[in-house]
């Protein structure tokens, strides 16, 4: 399997050194956004551009069969399987989501030519901020396409340990899930699991109404964790990869009648990216706000 990194920065090296280890990609390109035909091979040193020669000694140290590249030219995207939109190192929170929007539109404009002239097959993996605003961008500007927004796994990472922490038990053993858009997180409760026990049953009403209410006010279209990122990035690769047919809460395309939006809803994601997106009970509250969802992403995923 090979996978493009596209966005040279710090996240790109650490997300190729999690994926060598893993062994899940056979070839690894890192591609720039300039229009040189040149092509670089880092299998070594010699030529390297100075942030990849220790990624790319550290792997062979570790004796990772994974081939690493270093491309300055768009073509090298061709028989990609998977490409991964990656944020800058640094990339800043803003006060408002429209300042959030035009940083991120102006990183992906650069690449979305390319990947529709070389890699339209491919699965897009949307990991720049605010995450579905650009996933739902890219269907359009594409027509289409296998795109998955990564802008939950912060959320539900923060409800996961908070879980395991107020009840003081193993996060191995907890399983939780939210829902949401680039602005609003919500937990989803009666979803959230230790060990197969619900929630409900190690904490009351009030506690689990104060859990949730904390994990909503942290988390919106901010730039994410680098390493919270980067694990979510490895899981979904990993399930795309080896087929595994994993359902994890992830930006995907829904239709609601005529309204057609991204949200992070929870999906099964296997070889061809969301195989489908798993239906859920929600009371009356939840399905106001799911509802409310729906129709603030509407508005603020148009162009």
């Amino acid at each position: 399997m090979k996978v493009a990194l596209l966005g040279n920065s710090q996240f790109a090296v650490s997300t190729a050194w999690g994926l060598c280890q893993s062994e899940t990609a056979s070839e690894i390109v890192f591609v720039s956004d300039t229009t040189s035909p040149k092509n670089r091979s880092v299998s070594s040193k010699d030529g390297a551009p100075e942030s990849l020669r220790d990624l790319v000694e550290s792997n062979a140290l570790s004796t990772s069969d994974t081939t690493i590249s270093f491309s300055d030219s768009l073509d090298s995207l061709s028989d990609a399987n998977i490409v991964i939109l990656l944020p800058l190192t640094g990339q800043p929170s803003f006060r408002s989501l429209q300042a959030s929007k035009t940083t991120g539109l102006a990183l992906v404009k650069r690449f979305v030519s390319a990947i529709q002239q070389y890699a339209s097959d491919a699965i897009v993996l949307v990991a720049i901020s605010p995450v579905n605003f650009i996933a739902a961008w890219m269907h359009q500007a594409l027509g289409g396409g296998k795109i998955i927004g990564l802008g939950n796994g912060a959320a539900t990472a923060h409800l996961t340990t908070e879980i395991a922490k107020r009840i003081k038990v193993s996060v191995k053993d907890v399983t939780a899930l939210t829902i949401g858009n680039d602005s609003e997180t919500y937990p989803l409760p009666q979803y959230c699991r230790v060990n197969g026990i619900p929630l409900a049953q190690f904490i009351p009403d009030a506690e689990i109404e104060n859990l949730c209410n904390t994990v909503s006010q942290r988390y919106t279209y901010n730039a994410q964790p680098e390493y919270t990122l980067i694990s979510h990035i490895l899981q979904v690769v990993s399930a795309i990869a080896l087929d595994k047919r994993r359902v994890m809460s992830v930006g995907t395309h829904i239709s609601a009648g005529e309204t057609s939006v991204y949200l992070n809803v929870p999906a099964q994601i296997g070889s061809n990216g969301v195989a489908s997106i798993v239906p859920l009970e929600l009371d009356e509250g939840q399905r106001e706000r799911f509802k409310k969802l729906v129709i603030q992403s509407a508005e603020d995923q148009t162009q």
